[in-house]
């Protein structure tokens, strides 16, 4: 009975958030995505510059000043502890959260400034647990 409780109050608090979260970006950007080659991202070159992210205006960074360069056909594993960022990063790259400074840049188009059809149908991420 009491789990059951905590179930139905935890559905209620994320109905809530999910009532106060701001709308997404814009799906297609007209002008900018039809500048876009069909075939981005081709390298899959990403550069993350002095990037800043925040789940919400009045809450500290999750990711602060983060700045690295993955070369295209690198592979990369992304590891830490809980809390470390790590969702974050992968969250910002597809731009679920958006930045609140700095940019991202994959093959040279910042990513901030194209449709999110256009981003989220040309990227992959693939988790993996490790044990």
């Amino acid at each position: 009975m009491t789990s059951e409780v905590e179930a139905n109050i935890v559905a209620v608090e994320r109905i809530t958030e999910y009532c106060e979260n701001g709308r997404e970006a814009p799906w297609v950007l007209e002008q900018t995505d039809a500048t876009i080659p069909i075939n981005w991202p081709r390298k899959g070159e990403i550069i993350f510059k002095d990037f800043l992210v925040r789940y919400h205006d009045n809450q500290e960074p999750a990711l602060k000043c983060i700045s690295f360069h993955i070369n295209g056909g690198e592979k990369v594993g992304i590891v830490g502890r809980t809390g470390s960022g790590k969702s974050s990063l992968t969250l910002s790259l597809l731009r679920v959260i958006e930045s609140a400074g700095g940019s991202i840049f994959i093959d040279g188009i910042d990513i901030s400034r194209i449709g999110l059809h256009t981003l989220r149908s040309r990227l992959t991420i693939i988790p993996q647990v490790c044990h």
